[in-house]
This record gives C-alpha cells, structure tokens and sequence, in this order.
C-alpha cells in the first residue's frame, strides 16, 4: 500500500518552511526583548527603593551625630562640675596644711570661677542642643535632599521627591542639670575655710612644740650608739643588749613608751646585779645603799606609763631624787629598814647594813633615815658613817653629769611632761580641724556624686528611628528600543513610590570614643602660662575630661596626681590626714565610663519603627501600610502626609552654616573654646520649599499605592 504524504504552508517531511522559520525567530526575539523590557522595568522600579534606603540612612545618621555632639557637651559639663568639687576638696585640703595655706583661698577661687563656667556652659549647652534637636529633622531632611538630587542628576530620566520624617519627630527633654549640693558646698568652703586654717595654724604651732620635746627626749634616749644616752649608758653600766635595749635610729620610730620601758629593765637589772667593787667598809656601805636605790627606783619607775593614741597622749614618768633633799620626800626617808643600836654614851647610832661592823654587839632595833634627820640622839656609826646624806649622795653624781644614766632619764622625763602639755592643746585643736574638714569634705563629696549624676537629658528626634517616603516621577529611558515591545513600557511606568526606614543600633568598634576622647585631649590646655594652684586646677580639670571615657580610675588618678604636687607635709600631720580623708571620700562612690558605642543607622521593617512612636504621623501611617498590604487603598497617606506638612516649618530660623553648642570659657580665659556643629550648607536655603514639594509630590500619587504593591 502506497504511503500517504501530508503537507503543509509551514513543514513538510523535508524540513520547516521558510515561513516558519521567520515566524519563529520573531517570536522569539519578541520574548527575548520582551524580558529585557520587564527586567528594565523591574529595575527601574527598584531604584525607587534604593533611593529611599540611601535617604533613610542618611537621615538618621544626623541623629548619631547628634548623639556623639551632645556626648562632648555632657563630657564638658561634667569635668567642670568635678573640677569645681575638685578644686573644693583641695581648698579645705590646703587650709588645713599651713605650709600649703596660700594655695587654698587660690582653690576656692578657682571653684567660683568653674562654677561660673560650668553654670554658662551647661545652660547654653542644654539650650543650644535642645534648638539644634529641634532642627535635627530639617537637618535629616537637608541630607535626604542631598540623595534624591544626587540620584536625579543621572543620566537615566529619574526625578526622586519625597520627605523623610524622623520617629518620634518632637524632642524628649528631660530635667536641666541642677548643681544644688555643688553650690551648697561651694557656700560651706567659703564660710568656713578662714576659721579651719586658723585652727590649723594653732594646731601646728602647738605640734611644733610637741615635736621639739619630743625630739629633746629622743635625743636623750637614743641619739648614738657611741654618745651619752640612755641607750648607750644602759649597754655600758647594766650590760643590756638586744630587745632589752633597742636602739632607734630615727625619732619617727622612737616613743616615750620605749624609753620608760628601757628605764624599768635597767633598774631591774642594777638592783639584781648590784656588787661591791671592795670589801672596804665604804665600798660595803655604798653598795648597800646603792641597792636599796635600785630597789627604790625599780618599784618607782615600775608604776610610770605611757598612753598614746593619734589623737591623746598621757605619760608619768616617775622622778627619782637627785640630792638629799628630793631624797627626804621619798620613801627612802621613811622607811624603817636600817638597823640601830646605842652607843656608850647613849645616843642612838644608825648603821647603813646589816653587815657594819658597828652592829658586832647585835642590833636594837630599826630605824629610818627621817628619825635620824630629825631626832638630835642620834650619832654617825663610826665604821659606815652614815648619815642622811649617804643615800641623798647615791643618785647626786649619775643625775648631774651625761656619764649617769638617771641625767639622761631625767631629760626625758621631762621632755615628756613638755610633750604632753603640748599635746593636750594640740590634740583638741587637731581635732576642731579634723571634725570641721571632715564635714567640709562630706560636702565635697555629695558634689562628686551630683556631678555624676546631673547629665544632659535630651532624646532627639528620630531615636526610634526614620521613615523615607520617596516617589520617582521622571519618565524612565529604556535602553532596550524595538519595534516588537510595545512604545508604552517602560516609558509607560508612570509614577514610582518606595517607603524604607532606619534605626540606630550600637556597634562594637571605638569610634565614637575615638571622637570624644579627641575632641577632649585638644582641651588639655598644656603649655598654658598657668602657675601655681590656677595650673594644678588645670592639670586637674585637664585629668577629669578622661573621666567621661575611663571612668573612677581616672577620677582617683587625677586627684592623687594633683595631690602630689601640693607640698602636704607639716608638723601637726592634718596634711596626709585630710589628703587620704579626701581621697576615701572619691573611692566611696563609683562612676562607670559613658558608653561612647558609635551610633550606626541601619534599615529596619518601618513597622518597628512605627511602632514604636505613638505620634499621629506615624499612626496614619502605620495605618496605610497596613491598608496597602491588605488591598484597601492608600489607606490615610493623605492624612499622614498632612501631619508632616503642618509641623515641617519651623526650628530653622536660628540656624546657619555653623552652629555654635556653647563655648568653654575657664580660668580667666586660659581656656576658651567653642563646641560648634557644622551644618549642611542647604539648612538655610530652599528646604522648605524642598519639603513642600515632596510632600506634593507624595500627596499627587497616593492613589497610585495600592495593595498590589509591597511595602518593606
């Protein structure tokens, strides 16, 4: 059977038809230009949205800005509020050391006039930043601006308008920093600082006697290994050596308690080694005499004390007779415990021991030195003629000449006595001065603690974040010409609308310390022609700018450092004393450095930052996107748009190519320096009318947003 053949205009069993062909190709050159147009027209209507996010980004990092200048301006006003508490403390700090007594009215000055400065600073600060928050939303817009003409100036028939608005778009203005207890401090100093340095003063004329003494009775004790002094008299007549007799090389390490207790040892030690230096009668009696001196003087010294603290000093240091008639007030010239017996002619005879060959006829009894001072019966022993002045003798040498231990004793008896009269009007007023520095101080210290406290309170604009509504009404120019795509394209695209928005997050790196820290290092003022208290308040006020970025550590370091060059020692010993008071008054408050994280803008969904702001603008607008999405219109964008226009027009007024913060003015013009911002140089030009045309803009093609088109 023969094969039937089919045939057609465009294929045949041979192959395609030219026709065919023809057709094919067109239809596929019509796709392909077909998918270049929807691309082109895709990609076109996405730089609508890259425009938004490039002008949402820069607006809202206006607001980081605005953070890290208001973080200079905090960083200024609390130094000077330290400085001034600072320069206080070292005011009753100096008052209090009569060597350093100058220096404290210059202090005091210098508190007055950092508090004038701190005051003028932190009102214009907090004005000027205030307006300049006020005016952050005109700036944001003036950056927005500077985007949409940017991005219309290229070669591609785009024409971008729009606003950006920040969230929230009012200020939060908290309370002004308040310096009540700085200024109460400031008010106690200057009341009370005259009478704390006159105390002072008679505090360390009274210490400079009692140190003399005490230097008098050192000297005395310890004064040299090889000269006349107790010590060396103790080593030499009783042997002593070791913890039974230290020596002390300095008077700072000397007491009175260490040469009373020296003293008792080396009575002890004499009367338990007391010996004859002969078996001569004299030598006998002599030596017999001596030991009941040693005895005397052991139960004597025995009772004497000694009891210092800081702020008290009591001491007896029992006297020991020099002569006979010291002698006759002591119990050696009553105390019957001499043997007696009666001679030929009847009188009574009164023998030094009980080994006098005058007593070979035995003893008739006992007597005392007084009976025989006083009775006219009595008559010298022949063998050990005593008589009262034998036991008036024994001290009479060892207390007269610096070869006897009891000379030196003496002197530091007395030395004591000096000591502690002076002490007894020394303490007191040491203690006047302490007691009125410490509540001076406790002032200062509630002014530390407010500096740290009374902080710039302003939350700009904008903190939540910005939203960017931009429309593009230029006509696209397709790069895709053809015949076989329709003329009406991308040319036909119409009008294009994105909505983006902003936040700022924190991040890790310095930068924003780095801007801060920079700022301060060029306020050092070093190099300045200031001497004296006016350079150290400098050096100081210079040290409490790093307390904003380091924190307490820098705070004690500064002070400590400024310390060190007051000259803090005298005799009374308040310098190191209210130097430390001071010093513990900073450590018993803590102060962590300001987080100086840079902030970065960073596009977020706008419903989180709608969200958060509770403004009617943001309201409107929270509630037409939420129509778009669900297909109902534009939703109340009129409405939103309304809010921008009517509060959009104001705050600008001041405002110019530089706008000066406030200017650190301090220490009678040694540091004078303004906090200035520079401002978009369109601040002052055609912003509103840049404003009000984006916003007719928006308003013109509110319509055309619909629920078929995705908001981010």
């Amino acid at each position: 059977m023969k094969k039937m053949r089919s045939s057609s205009l465009f294929w045949a069993e041979e192959g395609f038809s030219t026709v065919g062909m023809v057709l094919a190709l067109l239809i596929s050159i019509s796709l392909i230009f077909t998918a270049a147009c929807v691309y082109e027209i895709n990609s076109c209507s996405s730089r609508v949205q890259e425009v938004a996010d490039a002008a949402a980004l820069a607006a809202e990092n206006t607001v980081g800005e605005f953070y890290l200048v208001a973080g200079i301006s905090d960083a200024v006003i609390l130094s000077l509020s330290l400085t001034t508490a600072g320069c206080l403390g070292l005011s009753v700090v100096c008052a209090c050391v009569p060597p350093a007594s100058g220096l404290s009215k210059t202090f005091l000055e210098m508190a007055q006039k950092t508090k004038k400065a701190r005051d003028s600073f932190s009102e214009s600060a907090n004005e000027s930043l205030g307006r300049l928050a006020q005016a952050l939303p005109f700036i944001a817009a003036v950056k927005a601006q500077e985007v949409f003409s940017a991005n219309s100036s290229l070669s591609d028939g785009a024409h971008y308008q729009g606003i950006v608005v920040l969230s929230p778009w009012e200020v939060e203005k908290g309370d002004s920093p308040s310096f009540h207890d700085s200024d109460e401090a400031l008010s106690e100093v200057e009341q009370s600082r005259d009478c704390l340095e006159d105390v002072a003063e008679q505090a360390e004329e009274a210490a400079k006697r009692a140190n003399e003494w005490k230097q008098y009775g050192y000297e005395h004790d310890s004064i040299s290994p090889d000269a006349y002094c107790m010590y060396e008299r103790a080593a030499k007549l009783a042997g002593m050596a070791g913890s039974d007799n230290p020596f002390f090389s300095s008077v700072d390490t000397w007491s009175f308690g260490a040469s009373l207790e020296r003293a008792k040892t080396y009575y002890r030690l004499r009367y338990q080694t007391e010996a004859p230096n002969g078996q001569s009668v004299d030598e006998l009696s002599n030596s017999a005499l001596r030991k009941r001196f040693y005895a005397y003087a052991q139960e004597t010294v025995g009772q004497g004390y000694v009891h210092e603290t800081e702020s008290s000093f009591d001491a007896f240091f029992p006297r020991l007779p020099k002569n006979t008639d010291e002698m006759r007030s002591t119990i050696l010239y009553t105390e019957t415990v001499y043997p007696k017996t009666i001679d030929a002619q009847g009188l009574s005879v009164l023998h030094a021991w009980n080994g006098c060959p005058g007593l070979a006829q035995g003893s008739n009894g006992m007597g005392s030195i007084q009976e025989m001072d006083v009775a006219g019966s009595y008559a010298p022993c022949p063998y050990c003629k005593f008589v009262p002045s034998s036991m008036g003798k024994v001290a009479a040498a060892s207390s007269s000449i610096q070869n006897g231990f009891e000379y030196h004793y003496n002197k530091v008896a007395k030395a004591a006595d000096e000591y502690q009269k002076a002490r007894e009007e020394l303490d007191p007023l040491s203690q006047q001065a302490k007691d009125m520095a410490g509540g001076l101080l406790d002032s200062v210290g509630k002014a530390f603690v407010e500096a740290c406290s009374q902080r710039i309170d302003i939350t700009p604009p904008g903190h939540y974040g910005v939203i960017s509504l931009v429309s593009d009404t230029g006509t696209a120019q397709t790069r895709f010409p053809s015949s076989l795509v329709s003329s009406e394209g991308v040319g036909g695209l119409g009008a294009r609308v994105a909505l983006s928005s902003a936040t700022l997050v924190k991040e890790s790196s310095d930068e924003g310390k780095n801007v801060v820290t920079s700022f301060l290092d060029g306020l050092s003022g070093e190099g300045s022609a200031a001497v004296g208290a006016a350079k150290l308040a400098l050096q100081m006020w210079s040290g409490f700018l790093g307390v904003y970025t380091q924190g307490h550590d820098a705070l004690l370091e500064t002070i400590e450092s400024v310390l060190n060059g007051i000259p803090l020692m005298g005799a009374s010993g308040l310098g190191p004393w209210v130097s430390d008071a001071l010093k513990d008054t900073i450590a018993g408050f803590g102060f962590a450095p300001v987080d100086l994280a840079a902030r970065k803008a960073v596009l977020v969904n706008s419903q989180h930052v709608l969200k958060a702001d509770d403004s009617a603008f943001s309201a409107r607008l929270l509630s037409a996107k939420g129509a778009a999405l669900m297909s109902q219109g534009n939703g109340g964008i009129d409405g939103a748009l309304s809010c921008v226009q009517s509060a959009a027009m104001d705050a600008i007024a001041d405002l110019g190519g530089e706008f000066t913060i406030a200017t650190i003015v301090i220490f009678d013009g040694l540091v004078e320096v303004p906090v200035t911002v520079a401002l978009p140089q369109a601040i002052t030009g055609g912003l509103t009318q840049a404003v009000q045309q984006g916003v007719d803009s928006l308003r013109g093609i509110a319509s055309s947003v619909t629920g078929m088109r995705q908001w981010e």
